[in-house]
């Protein structure tokens, strides 16, 4: 093991980062080649078999899909390390994809009503209480001495100096 240090990590530890890195990134070049040929192969079996537009609906499944996983890598090549913050960043994806193919659905089997702004009115509702939480719960913010700790923190901390001062007595 190197007693070499770069901002707190071991040579070592930086080598497993790069391989979980380098992981991620194959794994998302597999995803999309995958999703690439499924498009390919849904797309010339609807050409012989209907003149209905089915192959959009498996493709943005798929599509939801390699999404997230792409996510999952830009979260972990960011080093975004909240659980809460990865929570927000994921719903915030999956929602707009979500929205993508309800959109897609809604257009190609009755353009008359738009339905899909319903459940998109009443998941805006919740994706914006979600991200208030983050926001003002676990969002973490400067105090005295210059560290970042979140509300939650804060509370833990002041919950842990009553019990502490409780079992002094």
């Amino acid at each position: 093991m190197s007693g070499k240090r770069y901002n707190g990590f071991s040579e070592d530890d930086l080598r497993i980062i790069a391989l979980k890195k380098v992981n991620f990134r194959m794994s998302v070049k597999i995803h999309l080649g995958v999703f690439i040929f499924g498009c390919a192969l849904f797309f010339v079996i609807n050409g012989f078999t209907s003149s209905y537009m089915w192959f959009l609906y498996p493709i943005l499944g798929w599509f939801i899909g390699f999404v997230e996983h792409l996510t999952a890598y830009i979260v972990y090549a960011r080093g975004v390390y909240p659980m809460a913050k990865r929570g927000v960043i994921f719903h915030i994806v999956t929602f707009i994809t979500v929205l993508l193919l309800l959109f897609v659905i809604n257009f190609l089997t009755n353009i008359i009503v738009f339905w899909f702004i319903f459940p998109a009115f009443f998941w805006s509702i919740g994706l914006g209480i979600h991200v208030v939480v983050y926001l003002v719960y676990y969002r973490g913010a400067t105090i005295d001495f210059g560290g970042l700790k979140s509300r939650k923190e804060r509370s833990v901390e002041k919950e842990l100096e009553k019990m502490q001062r409780k079992f002094k007595k």
